[in-house]
């Protein structure tokens, strides 16, 4: 579903997901967002992550260290040479600088599909199951078409839910 949206559709669909981030009441409280690199086809993060350091919040990408192990570390741009291509093809830190993770901490989370209430479905690692339950008090985020929104997915008990999917139907949170 993800590959058959036509570009032009895609262009205008990021825009308004862009927004709906931005203006989410959670995004203008953080001080620091742990956000991740998109690679096709998933929704377009570059340009909320240079939006959120244009502001001035701390911004942290994940970074694969072992089989399954997953730490976010801060970037002061998005260019090189503070990223660079790392595990699986997906645009990485270069640094080690640990983001420090506060109460007003937003953690951005990818999937491939979502239902409204949180349920995600991601690639199958479970690098952010792991992290999440490590880190259950952050606020959680997902960024999907609203095309991609299912009724149902199958969760198993390791599966962390998402406190708040947003499409590009939704502005302000």
């Amino acid at each position: 579903q993800l590959r058959a949206i036509p570009a032009e559709e895609k262009t205008r669909l990021d825009e308004a997901l862009l927004r709906a981030a931005l203006s989410h009441p959670w995004t203008a409280q953080a001080d620091t967002v742990l956000l991740y690199s998109s690679v096709p086809p998933e929704p377009d993060t570059i340009p909320l992550i240079q939006a959120l350091l244009l502001q001035e919040k701390t911004v942290a990408l994940p970074k694969c260290t072992a089989p399954g192990e997953m730490h976010f570390a801060v970037i002061p741009a998005y260019a090189p040479p503070h990223i660079a291509s790392g595990a699986y093809g997906i645009t990485e830190p270069t640094g080690e600088e640990h983001p420090r993770l506060t109460e007003r901490t937003l953690c951005i989370v990818p999937g491939v599909a979502f239902t409204a209430d949180g349920a995600r479905l991601g690639q199958g690692g479970g690098f952010y199951d792991r992290f999440l339950a490590q880190h259950p008090a952050l606020r959680t985020i997902a960024l999907t078409y609203r095309r991609m929104l299912q009724e149902e997915i199958p969760c198993e008990a390791h599966d962390c839910r998402i406190q708040a999917v947003l499409t590009e139907q939704d502005l302000g949170g």
